[in-house]
């Protein structure tokens, strides 16, 4: 079994608090297996493999691309053309990479921090569920998601017959580990991680207290 934290940010990307020290010694203190470092862009960490070996501890990258329906995880490429900006084109690389897709916080947009229903028109939802069709997995639990989100995202999820997966999304440090995904089989490489991805072997499980769940109080704004 390994617990991991698939979707944090280090201030490589330029919106987050989290040093790759500070990283380290956060996802011990949190007990994960190991981490992936998702910077926004176009390419996955370029830190991530020196940072396993001077830690000895997994550290794995992927990318959270921006696409018109909405934001992605990536993993299993080094990277993509930034002419990219379409899911479904995204999606068609990626595979013959040999990579997967994850759908980042898909229903975050839809939500407010006092709402318990979806507020969008059917034209924002209709692209949601454009975006899981093309993907495969969706994070179901976010470390900024409320409560409320976290139930329609699992909703969805089961209608859709899609796993779900659990990342912090952290750019604080105490974000760390608030949300995980935890695999069945041990993770040692990012081969593994891609493969049980794939094969749905996981699960996603939300550490956060409840009054952290969404609050502005506990989490400053990404």
């Amino acid at each position: 079994m390994s617990v991991l934290d698939l979707h944090i940010h280090t201030t490589i990307s330029g919106d987050s608090l989290i040093t790759p020290e500070v990283l380290f010694r956060e996802a011990k203190k949190a007990g994960l297996d190991g981490v992936c470092i998702t910077e926004h862009g176009f390419e996955k960490s370029r830190i991530a493999a020196d940072l396993s070996r001077e830690y000895g501890f997994p550290f794995f990258a992927g990318m959270e691309a921006s696409t018109e329906l909405g934001d992605i995880l990536v993993f299993g490429i080094d990277s993509y053309p930034r002419t990219i900006s379409r899911a479904r084109e995204l999606k068609e690389f990626v595979e013959k990479g040999g990579g997967v897709l994850v759908a980042a916080h898909p229903f975050r947009s839809n939500f407010n921090r006092s709402s318990s229903t979806p507020a969008a028109s059917d034209i924002a939802l209709n692209h949601k569920y454009q975006l899981l069709r093309l993907v495969d997995a969706m994070e179901v639990i976010n470390g900024w998601s409320s409560e409320a989100e976290v139930v329609h995202c699992q909703k969805v999820s089961e209608e859709l017959s899609l796993n779900g997966t659990g990342g912090s999304d952290a750019h604080i440090p105490v974000q760390v580990g608030c949300c995980v995904t935890i695999f069945e089989n041990v993770i040692r490489s990012e081969e593994d991680l891609v493969a049980e991805l794939k094969r749905g072997r996981f699960r996603a499980e939300d550490r956060r207290l409840p009054e952290q769940k969404g609050s502005l109080n506990w989490f400053c704004q990404a």
